[in-house]
This record gives C-alpha cells, sequence and structure tokens, in this order.
C-alpha cells in the first residue's frame, strides 16, 4: 500500500506520524514546498518505525516520486495570513496549488483515491474531482467528520453516554452553515430530539474549535486522527459509516457540488452515499450549505 502526502504542515506532518504508528503503508511518500522539511520528517519517522511493529518505508520525494499511489492525501495549503479571516479566503490560492498538482498527480497515480483536507474543503473537493477526472467515488473530503466528532463528544459530556454509542452527525459545509442532523440522531436506538440543546452544543463545538486557534495558532492533532481513520477504512476496507465530503447528486434537490453526508468508506473508496430521513428544516439547511459552497467555487 503506497500512501502519498503533500502538504508537511502541522496536519501533515501529524498525519504522517498516525499513518507510521498504525502500519498502514508499506510505502508512505512525503512530498513539500520545503523540501528540508519533507526529508527531515521522513528521516524522523523512519526512527520511529523501530518502535512499530509494521515496517514500511518512509521517504520524501517530489510531485513525480508519488507515482503509483494507492491513495493520496492533500493537507498542502497557501498560508493563512491577513487580511485573510475566514477557510473560504483561502479558496483562489489553494485553487491555484490544485490547478498545478492534480492533474500530475493523477496522471502519475491513475488508480489511486484521492482524499482531501485543504480548506475551504468542500470547494476543494470538487476542484480536486474536476480536475482528476477520477469517478465520484474516488475523490472525497474530510469534511465535518471533526465537527461531528466534536459534536458528539458535547452530546456525551451532557448525557454521560460513551461518543462511541452516540449516533450524531454534523452535515453539509465543512464551515458556518454546518447543522446538526438531529431528526436521525440517537442512542441506543432512542431518538435524541433536544433541538434547542442540539443548537447551544453546535455553537460550543464551534468555540470549542475557535479556541484552540487562539491558543496554539492551529489544530492538528483531531484533524489528523479523523484523516487516518478514513485512510485506515479504505486500506482495510472496514466498511464503517463516515461523514465525508462527496459530489452530491439529487440530495434533497442539491446536485453538483460537495457536501458532507454520511458515507461508507471501504477499499475502492466511497462505496456507498447514505442517504439518512432530513426533516424539512434540515433540508432546508442542507440546501443553503450547497449555496455556500458554490459561492466559494466563484472566488
Amino acid at each position: 500500500m503506497k500512501i502519498s502526502i503533500l502538504g508537511l504542515g502541522h496536519v501533515g506532518s501529524t498525519l504522517a506520524y498516525a499513518l507510521v504508528l498504525q502500519g498502514l503503508a508499506d510505502h508512505l511518500v512525503l512530498v513539500n514546498r520545503n523540501q528540508d522539511r519533507a526529508r527531515g520528517d521522513a528521516l524522523d519517522l523512519t526512527h520511529a518505525l523501530s518502535f512499530s511493529d509494521a515496517m514500511g518505508k518512509v521517504s520524501a520525494g517530489d510531485v513525480d516520486d508519488t507515482a503509483g499511489s494507492d491513495i493520496v492525501v492533500l493537507t498542502l495549503s497557501v498560508p493563512f495570513q491577513a487580511p485573510m479571516t475566514t477557510r473560504a479566503d483561502l479558496a483562489s490560492g489553494n485553487r491555484q496549488l490544485y490547478g498545478e498538482l492534480v492533474p500530475r498527480l493523477a496522471a502519475l497515480s491513475p488508480a489511486a483515491r484521492i482524499l482531501v483536507v485543504t480548506n475551504p474543503v468542500d470547494a476543494m473537493t470538487g476542484w480536486a474531482l474536476d480536475l482528476s477526472g477520477f469517478p465520484g467515488h474516488r475523490v472525497m473530503g474530510i469534511g465535518t467528520l471533526v465537527d461531528s466528532a466534536r459534536f458528539r463528544m458535547e452530546l456525551s459530556r451532557h448525557y454521560g453516554i460513551h461518543p462511541g454509542d452516540l449516533r450524531a452527525y454534523v452535515l453539509g459545509e465543512h464551515g458556518p452553515t454546518q447543522f446538526a442532523a438531529m431528526s436521525v440522531a440517537s442512542a441506543g436506538g432512542e431518538p435524541i430530539d433536544d433541538l434547542a440543546l442540539a443548537r447551544e452544543l453546535l455553537d460550543r463545538q464551534a468555540a470549542s474549535a475557535m479556541q484552540i486557534m487562539a491558543t496554539k495558532g492551529y489544530t492538528n492533532f483531531a484533524i489528523s486522527s479523523a484523516t487516518a481513520l478514513v485512510v485506515e477504512s479504505m486500506v482495510h476496507d472496514r466498511r464503517r459509516t463516515i461523514p465525508v465530503s462527496v459530489r452530491i447528486d439529487d440530495y434533497y434537490g442539491v446536485s453538483g457540488v460537495c457536501l458532507t453526508v454520511p458515507c461508507v468508506i471501504g477499499a475502492q473508496g466511497v462505496e456507498r452515499v447514505l442517504r439518512p430521513r432530513l426533516n424539512a428544516e434540515e433540508q432546508a439547511q442542507f440546501r443553503a450549505c450547497a449555496e455556500a459552497v458554490r459561492a466559494q467555487r466563484q472566488l
């Protein structure tokens, strides 16, 4: 299993470490604009392999060295700097990066599955899909997976139930229009339908992300763990139900845009797109998410 990571900032480096710890790659290729950073990470991770049961290979390289990858993870991004204030401000610069790299990556690894982490992730997933020419099931974005995990953690604290036993998703855009799909939320088959509480907890999970940014300047552990989960489900064909950003086709009246919905992730990528029964308010919120992402694609 050959996995390539493009972009070795805080997220890319932490992800590489997570993949090494889990032994998910026979060959892990690290690509970064600063090649010294990539070489340093590759050497450090090679030493880390001695503490793992896996006997893989970690190497630094350039885009050509990704040839024949089974999975390509895109964490690269232009810098977030003033006067930028939102993820959407990254759209224009990151679209240019993708335009330079994604067609080459697709040509070098025509059977790969592409996992997008770059923000704004829904718009970037759409561009990766367009630029690669790959079928929709082989291109996905990390979407609201971390948002959903934070939301479940808040629900867990409130109800005193392990977050892994809660079925609750944050869907739509990874951004301000996202919503908690409470009409399908449950614990042990019992509905969780306290809408006022859901809105409070959704705001709280969003505030927690801002708190991380305010205190350390970036997020890396949760997003890298989430990305590793998706990779692991593909590598071992786990068929796990995971909320990821995919191209939507006639989904509550929405088509032609990438948004997060629950999907079954396995060896081929997106094995199945699930369609939870959203209520009328949630359907309207889903359509609002679509308009927000379409606006980002115009930036």
